[in-house]
């Protein structure tokens, strides 16, 4: 999810839980608590041009992260803030543990509902995990959180009602992230259903989120036989045949050296296998790009948000390194209205 909304899920956990003990700090640190896992992305860039593929969303982003880091984060909190503020005592400093570990545990379980990969288990296992449930950016499941922060806000004089509000807030936006999870399934049984129909056999397929709001799929599909990527949107709220835009990806020699050069391994791990790649010739050689599929405009199927590519000569040699590229709209305000109407309708 997006850092905003980390912080206000920070927000509201301290808002409900530690906000009689704590008072109104509950709420901003309980935020700067669901910050912190984020402020990897201050370091990551300095790493590399992919290294944000490697390292976000890892060890700040292990469940191991907050229990250990938030037990001394509240220490000190209660140590600098907690007695200049007499709230002294095992009470207090029990309080200001539990706000720190529950607001960095609950940032990498709200991130594990996107698409992106998180490793929770991260040093154990570097494997990521990821339900396709909401998108990174969903106004829906932050508008709750805003809506009881305002209340405990508006309200501070009656704590309780703040607390509740809050309380009410985060089961509203957790029951959301199931909802967005049946929504996924749904879709993906109406989308073998309809390839079943078409007469397609062995046929592969996964159903990822869109920006902006829940209802709206984004269905690829990998057929066996002839190797065709099929890529589709589906729309839950007016559900019918998917218009599958085909296309067959790039399998030759240059393809599969650009996926086994570190950089290609790294990218195939990171975009967890839902890749494709595509060539084209050039004046000086030949352009690989291989793109994640995951996440996507709509306005060409083989095309996602970001990818990495190599050029190699006319003897099939590498030409300089292997770059990571985002691949922008044609069109920020084109793009959101095919969204919108693939979603909603005309």
């Amino acid at each position: 999810m997006d850092t905003i909304t980390q912080g206000l899920l920070g927000a509201a956990c301290g808002q409900a839980l530690y906000a009689k003990a704590l008072g109104r700090r509950a709420v901003l640190w309980g935020a700067v608590g669901g910050l912190i896992p984020d402020l990897d992305m201050a370091v990551i860039p300095l790493l590399g041009p992919l290294a944000e593929f490697r390292y976000h969303r890892s060890a700040t982003h292990s469940l191991a992260f907050g229990p250990l880091v938030g037990v001394v984060l509240g220490y000190l909190a209660y140590r600098l803030a907690g007695r200049r503020h007499g709230t002294a005592g095992a009470g207090a400093v029990s309080a200001w543990i539990g706000l720190y570990v529950v607001s960095l545990v609950t940032h990498p379980l709200l991130d594990l509902f996107t698409t992106y990969g998180t490793q929770l288990l991260w040093p154990l296992s570097h494997r990521r995990f990821a339900l396709d449930a909401v998108a990174i950016l969903d106004p829906f499941y932050s508008i709750l959180l805003v809506a009881a922060l305002w209340m405990g806000h508006a309200k501070r004089e009656r704590p309780a009602l703040g607390s509740r509000s809050a309380w009410a807030a985060l089961g509203l936006s957790t029951a959301y992230l199931f909802y967005g999870l049946l929504l996924n399934q749904q879709a993906e049984g109406l989308a073998h259903r309809q390839l079943a129909r078409e007469g397609s056999v062995g046929a592969q397929l996964r159903s990822y989120p869109t920006l902006l709001q829940p209802w709206l799929r984004r269905i690829v599909v990998r057929e066996p036989a002839p190797g065709e990527v099929g890529v589709g949107f589906l729309s839950l709220l007016r559900p019918g045949n998917i218009g599958w835009q085909r296309f067959k990806p790039a399998q030759g020699p240059l393809a599969a050296a650009l996926r086994e050069t570190p950089e290609g391994r790294l990218f195939e791990w990171f975009a967890m296998g839902e890749t494709a790649a595509r060539q084209t010739e050039t004046a000086t050689g030949t352009l690989v790009e291989i793109e994640d599929l995951r996440y996507g405009y709509g306005e060409r199927p083989d095309e996602g948000l970001w990818g990495i590519r190599g050029r190699f000569d006319g003897e099939r040699r590498p030409l300089g390194g292997v770059e990571r590229f985002t691949r922008q709209p044609r069109g920020v305000a084109r793009a959101l209205g095919l969204l919108w109407r693939s979603t909603f309708g005309p």
